[in-house]
């Protein structure tokens, strides 16, 4: 579609474009359609069924009752809301085409992003220990991802999965309308900074007043990231990077590791809806797969997020438990921030 966004168009430069990419998957948790389209999915021929389950999967057992045939399937969809499918958290083949911010949390790197005409393209890397291991298009295993970026929709146009003998799996929208377009630009602004932090170096100081949580051990055990910061919470300063290994943080730990890079919590987020310029709130969708978001866990809990402009820090993050009355689940609260000096 020939629509701007309120992103604006995207930047010709490589970084700049990779932000604004995240950002536009990020801004598609805010909007909702209704959408006609004719989808077509073709596989590719494999002698066995490839293990792209990573850590975290049940893996297969690579027998010859695991042979994945080649062949080519059509869908016709008549008013498909992307709100229901996050809701749902759809699994339906062709879903990540309408609702491609679920992405956003298994991706490690993204190692190509280009321009073209109506479109943008990325190549996409999965992360190893956070991408999905039930995902049929960015499993941990996968060689990568290429998708086609609708500026104007948000929707991807196309998404091939690769795995070691190339081209696997492409998904392809081949007709589409849209209709009964539903879009909050303050919401949707949020979420977006939040996505950019997927990308964006910074090295910080942090006092956090963690003012409920049911975890109070810190155990932390941090990743490879352009993100750090040293932060003082519950009596205690530690270090903390923008990636950690889930299995092996507590769960409080893991928090603070969000506040510092929420890029991932967007794809765990439903019924987002702007509190102000700068804070939203929303709905969990049910993820069913390990590993969860630490602040958005559970499809019961509705989370309130403040994000700071500068940064893409949260500064405010909370969980409430509405079927207790609102009781607060969560609650930390960034009350001093600033660079950190090097040296």
């Amino acid at each position: 579609m020939a629509t701007t966004h309120w992103l604006g168009d995207p930047p010709a430069e490589h970084d700049p474009l990779t932000a604004w990419a995240l950002s536009r998957l990020a801004a598609t948790v805010a909007e909702d359609a209704r959408v006609d389209a004719v989808v077509e999915i073709a596989c590719e021929e494999r002698e066995f069924e490839p293990e792209l389950e990573g850590r975290f999967g049940a893996g297969t057992t690579g027998g010859p009752a695991s042979r994945r045939p080649r062949g080519t399937r059509t869908f016709r969809l008549d008013g498909v809301s992307p709100a229901l499918l996050r809701e749902e958290d759809s699994d339906e083949p062709w879903a990540v085409l309408f609702d491609p911010a679920r992405l956003i949390r298994g991706i490690g790197a993204v190692t190509r992003a280009e321009r073209g005409k109506g479109y943008v393209e990325l190549a996409l890397v999965p992360h190893p220990l956070f991408a999905d291991p039930a995902d049929a298009w960015l499993p941990p295993g996968a060689r990568g991802l290429v998708v086609r970026l609708d500026p104007g929709t948000g929707f991807l146009s196309s998404a091939t999965l690769h795995d070691d003998r190339d081209p696997l799996a492409t998904a392809r929208v081949d007709e589409l309308g849209v209709r009964d377009v539903l879009s909050s630009a303050e919401a949707g602004w949020v979420v977006a900074r939040m996505a950019r932090t997927l990308v964006e170096p910074v090295r910080l100081t942090a006092d956090v007043a963690v003012e409920a949580d049911p975890h109070e051990d810190l155990a932390f055990t941090g990743g490879p990231s352009a993100r750090s910061w040293t932060v003082s919470a519950g009596g205690r300063e530690l270090t903390v990077t923008g990636d950690y290994a889930p299995d092996v943080t507590s769960p409080s730990a893991a928090r603070l590791a969000e506040l510092l890079a929420p890029a991932r919590i967007v794809s765990h987020l439903a019924r987002v809806t702007a509190v102000s310029a700068t804070s939203v709130r929303a709905g969990v969708r049910p993820l069913r797969t390990f590993p969860l978001s630490a602040w958005a866990p559970d499809e019961s809990l509705t989370c309130a997020f403040t994000v700071d402009q500068e940064t893409g820090v949260l500064v405010r993050a909370e969980a409430t438990a509405e079927e207790e009355g609102g009781r607060v689940v969560f609650r930390h609260v960034v009350t001093a921030l600033g660079a950190r000096r090097s040296g």
